[in-house]
């Protein structure tokens, strides 16, 4: 059996926004190589590297320009998801506003890469820059996840009622894990990558007494809390719904989180490998876009109490 034509239209919306997620993903770890390597300020200047825009790409250029260029990219993908979800308004304006809002943030994060150069790297741009990148994977995923959804029949919210109570534990996991990304960037802008050696103690102590270990070894702990947190929450959603999408999610944010402190383990063990940082930092953004699906899945308090209302008033014996 063909789509309807509507729905057709929103799996192609869909696709297209889901290609600039992965897009986004990719220029995420392009920007990561970029400080790994140390490629920074290798174009001095901005929007040009060295007043042109085919500059000749070494000595660093091939990794800071080629971030910029599929920068370029990813705000050209983003421009061409607001004109089809402002097109398809009418169905869906919620979508179409979120277009129009990753249409700011990408222009915004642009600009931040601008001055981020221009100012030699101040470290309240440069995390900045961070955040706004992450804020706009998360736009971006949810994009897919709506018009994907609407494309299957409008099912946007696929987890049991029962599971709406859970829904702002969800909530305080996508924070946590944006907030330990940032805490990461913090870590690494401040030079304090390798200024706890071993596992899990930092230079043989419990808490280092050396300020500039304090970010690394809060970062380390609050790894630890978040990976608890995770556990937790998919332990509750695989008891209370067993074999349900956001159960299935919980399951791979838990890998994930085993994924990501192992990479954290061999970034330091292998004094920041350039491969382990920038896997470091993938792995993370994945993390966040896993438990900003759950979020999105997991029923409202609305929708919740509508369902329970529903379900006394066809009891047996009860009349509505």
């Amino acid at each position: 059996m063909s789509r309807p034509s509507g729905q057709a239209g929103a799996l192609w919306v869909g696709k297209l926004a889901v290609f600039s997620a992965g897009a986004t993903w990719v220029l995420l770890l392009v920007g990561c190589l970029v400080h790994g390597t140390g490629s920074s300020l290798a174009c001095p200047d901005w929007p040009l590297c060295f007043g042109s825009a085919f500059p000749k790409m070494e000595n660093g250029v091939q990794y800071e320009h080629t971030h910029r260029l599929v920068a370029t990219a990813v705000g050209l993908l983003t421009i061409a998801l607001a004109v089809v979800l402002h097109k398809r308004r009418a169905v869906d304006p919620t979508a179409a506003t979120m277009g129009y809002v990753g249409v700011g943030l990408v222009c915004f994060q642009g600009l931040l890469g601008g001055v981020t150069v221009l100012l030699r790297l101040p470290i309240v741009v440069t995390l900045t820059h961070l955040g706004t990148s992450m804020a706009f994977f998360c736009l971006m995923t949810v994009i897919a996840l709506r018009v994907l959804g609407s494309a299957e029949g409008g099912q946007n919210e696929l987890g049991p009622a029962s599971l709406g109570g859970l829904r702002p534990w969800a909530g305080l996991a996508v924070i946590a894990t944006f907030g330990q990304i940032v805490l990461g960037g913090i870590v690494r802008h401040t030079a304090s990558g390798l200024a706890c050696f071993g596992i899990p103690l930092c230079n043989g102590d419990l808490w280092p007494s050396h300020p500039g270990a304090h970010w690394h070894m809060s970062h380390r702990i609050f790894a630890v809390l978040l990976g608890g947190f995770v556990v937790g929450l998919a332990m509750t959603l695989r008891a209370r719904a067993p074999g349900s999408l956001v159960a299935r999610l919980a399951g791979y944010a838990v890998g994930l989180v085993v994924l990501q402190i192992t990479l954290g383990v061999l970034s330091v063990l292998s004094t920041l490998a350039l491969s382990a940082v920038t896997l470091h930092l993938g792995v993370a953004a994945l993390l966040l876009a896993c438990n900003v699906s759950i979020f999105y899945y997991l029923p409202g308090k609305a929708r919740e109490s509508s369902e329970s209302t529903s379900f006394t008033l066809s009891l047996p014996g009860k009349t509505a």
